[in-house]
């Protein structure tokens, strides 16, 4: 039926009159330069389109130091792993909070990773830093300094979630959520900035489609990425001059779902509030596979020219287009009646996806 009226509105513009007028002024038959004005206004967005989202070229700086926050397990273990398959001839370091600290010992310079020594077996462990703390980080990135000279690409990918009721979060509960998800990557940002001396210069930051919209008992959540997703559109701008790359990357629900998530106190005392949080994990574990979100990254970082932002997901994608085309109210409706949120709780878009299950 889409296909239908694009195909007709197309052929309208074609039939009208000033294009035809166009067409007759260069000699063409009508059909014959219908046909051809047809193909370029299909052509032509194409191949903008192509320009704007397609592959861009390979660069031809190599990374020499790559940083992922946040890669203990999930989607940063991932991501650390593709890392050292993708550029065996960087260093790519992961971090945690319980990771090798630097505190205490004499960094050197030299090639080989910090933390092999002490972890035998030529092993590379992940190194201590927690996001939230100013010290730490700035030990983490001092430390990789002494010991390289330079930091190439930073990958913020540490991030929590909190299921909360807005009109009862608690100033702990909103800072913690604002504190690891959004301050986190400022806090990274500035210590690491400094350190980006080198030729291949990258921030990538994964942030989420939940940035886009308020999404009902996620409210800190939504915040969070909202808040980093403005504040990297500034950064881009900022740090262009200085050759350093900075892009968004933003998934939708991710397999097998956020397993971790945790709840605020008197959360599950809510039955729209606790039928909501199972909505969103039961779509996680039907989600976009981690991998995709991987793939994503090591291209960003492979480019010689990376997007300043990344959508990962075809539900992603609709949330691009519903806040695009709808309404505010319009998306409140849609948001309320899939998370069945009273008064739109019985609305009949949940209904018949009920029946139709």
């Amino acid at each position: 039926m889409v296909v239908h009226h694009v195909t007709g509105a197309l052929w309208g513009i074609v039939r009208s009159s000033k294009v035809q007028a166009v067409i007759a002024a260069t000699g063409m038959s009508a059909g014959t330069g219908s046909v051809f004005m047809a193909s370029l206004m299909v052509v032509v967005p194409a191949l903008l389109a192509l320009a704007a989202f397609g592959p861009a070229p390979k660069s031809k700086d190599t990374p020499k130091v790559i940083l992922v926050t946040g890669a203990s397990s999930g989607l940063g273990k991932l991501m650390l792993d593709e890392l050292r398959k993708a550029f065996p001839a960087a260093i790519v370091y992961g971090t945690s909070r319980s990771g090798w600290s630097a505190k205490g010992a004499k960094v050197t310079k030299g090639d080989s990773p910090l933390g092999v020594e002490d972890a035998g077996a030529g092993e590379q462990p992940l190194l201590a830093l927690d996001v939230t703390n100013e010290e730490s980080v700035a030990q983490c990135i001092g430390a990789i300094t002494a010991r390289h000279g330079e930091l190439s690409v930073l990958i913020n990918n540490a991030g929590t979630v909190l299921q909360t009721w807005a009109k009862a979060t608690t100033h702990a509960d909103a800072e913690a959520q604002m504190g690891t998800n959004f301050f986190g990557v400022v806090r990274m940002v500035r210590h690491c900035v400094p350190a980006m001396t080198g030729t291949c210069k990258r921030i990538v930051t994964v942030g989420s489609i939940g940035g886009r919209i308020g999404l009902p008992y996620n409210s800190m959540y939504s915040a969070s990425k909202s808040a980093t997703m403005l504040y990297t559109d500034a950064l881009r701008m900022e740090l262009a001059q200085d050759g350093v790359a900075v892009s968004l990357v933003e998934p939708g629900d991710l397999k097998p779902g956020m397993l971790n998530a945790a709840k605020a106190d008197g959360f599950d005392s809510n039955a729209y509030a606790t039928g909501a949080f199972d909505i969103m994990r039961k779509e996680e574990a039907e989600g976009t596979d981690p991998r995709v979100v991987v793939k994503t990254v090591v291209g960003c970082v492979r480019s010689s020219r990376p997007r300043g932002r990344y959508l990962v997901g075809p539900d992603a994608w609709l949330v691009e287009v519903l806040t695009r085309l709808c309404s505010y109210p319009l998306r409140e409706y849609f948001l309320a009646s899939h998370y069945r949120i009273p008064p739109r709780h019985n609305a009949w878009e949940r209904r018949h996806v009920d029946i139709i299950d």
